[in-house]
């Protein structure tokens, strides 16, 4: 068994391979893109698993994006599409595979990596943790606030897409969790039927993507408006969007909008969601939160390397021991030593034998995955005995240091 990167006369192989895997949620532009992706990759690079016989038996690409992560970018290793051959399954071989992904993103630089999964417990047990969720919520038109002005909307332009990429790349260095690809954010915008923009004073301060979705009625008249993505620089713009959301009360049944603000029904008079879902009886349903990536530290010691600052400056200095369980990837199996000091983190050399710690954390990489992304906070964790503090006198300071208070916000879906 080999593990190698596919190559240009493979492609056939490939793309049956990817297929089977994903028989209902191949883009058909996916297939017709591999040849061309494995000469010059833009999206990504294949790795392929090959039996004896030289017979393509699994894939998956590799994804090099940049995310925000506590405010500062770094290189992410973003993983998709993993597929073992449908004559080969439960022989490991989509473990094996992302074993020599992570060697390889690590080997060159990318200290963290995401993916989409399939299912949760499975990439948990290769290390990934919760990281990012939005909402999906759906109120009637009639039912969303209007502000009474929507003059500067209009469909974007061809010539102004470049504007609208820098827009959204001027939020994502700001938004703790955004990522930035320039092949799938140009795609994940631009692939959308339609998108609109809000242009004051020969700027645009913000757009959004939609598209139309058949509900079940007996006329072909009523849709649901789909909104896949909404980013705004100011709640001028914010007030705009949803002035024409509101104003869609003839042909709209509802409108599904896809956000990270948990609380974003504060701009509905009645949020119900239309599901027709109680709980206790009378309790409707308003909303539906939805998992989005899973993020794992690929090397410990070169991620604190580069986050080397606390959220919040700590009320005293102390030296944590990170205990660290990587059944996945050795070196992350032991532990590491973390000076904080104020609103500083320094990784110490752990084979100094001299080393004291005030404070031992024990954590599997999972779980610390999810505390520095501030997916789950460090009380939540102690709460739910995933982590164990020797002293938990010191995990207000231990989440001012390596967690974090946003939440991740990311669109991207790979």
């Amino acid at each position: 068994m080999e593990i190698r990167f596919v190559r240009p006369e493979e492609v056939r192989q490939l793309q049956r391979n990817v297929v089977t895997g994903f028989p209902s949620k191949t883009p058909q532009e996916l297939l017709e893109n591999m040849a061309g992706e494995l000469v010059s990759p833009q999206e990504g690079r294949y790795l392929g698993c090959f039996d004896e016989d030289n017979t393509l038996i699994g894939s998956l690409l590799m994804m090099d994006f940049q995310q925000n992560i506590r405010g500062k970018l770094m290189n992410m290793g973003g993983i998709a599409y993993v597929s073992t051959g449908f004559l080969r399954k439960k022989e490991h071989i989509a473990r094996n595979m992302i074993r020599v992904a992570i060697g390889v993103f690590a080997g060159t630089g990318t200290y963290v990596g995401g993916l989409h999964p399939f299912n949760p417990a499975f990439y948990g047990k290769m290390g990934y943790g919760y990281c990012n969720e939005s909402m999906m919520f759906s109120p009637k038109p009639q039912y969303i606030r209007s502000f009474g002005h929507k003059e500067h909307l209009s469909y974007a332009r061809e010539e102004d897409r470049e504007e609208i990429l820098k827009l959204y790349r001027r939020q994502a260095v700001k938004t703790h969790g955004a990522t930035i690809h320039p092949y799938m954010d140009y795609h994940r915008i631009f692939d959308m039927p339609y998108v609109v923009v809000c242009r004051r004073e020969g700027r645009i301060t913000g757009y959004l993507t939609f598209e139309f979705t058949l509900v079940d009625h007996y006329t072909d008249m009523y849709h649901d408006l789909t909104v896949r993505e909404m980013v705004y620089e100011d709640m001028d713009t914010l007030e705009e969007f949803l002035t024409f959301f509101a104003s869609q009360t003839d042909q709209i049944e509802r409108v599904r909008i896809y956000t990270p603000e948990e609380n974003f029904q504060m701009y509905f008079t009645n949020p119900d969601s239309g599901e027709n879902r109680a709980y206790d009886g009378a309790i409707q349903e308003i909303g539906r939160k939805n998992m989005g990536h899973m993020f794992r530290i690929l090397s410990v010691e070169n991620y604190f390397k580069e986050q080397d600052r606390c959220e919040e400056k700590t009320r005293r200095n102390f030296i944590l021991e990170l205990q660290v369980e990587d059944t996945f990837v050795e070196e992350n199996n032991r532990s590491f030593f973390l000076k904080i000091q104020e609103d500083r983190v320094e990784l110490l050399d752990s084979s100094e034998e001299h080393i004291r710690a005030d404070v031992r954390l024990k954590t599997n990489i999972a779980d610390l995955s999810s505390l520095v992304m501030g997916a789950v906070p460090l009380k939540k964790f102690l709460w739910s005995r995933r982590m164990n503090c020797s002293d938990e006198s010191y995990a207000e300071d231990i989440q001012r240091a390596i967690g974090w208070s946003e939440k991740p916000e990311n669109y991207t879906y790979f």
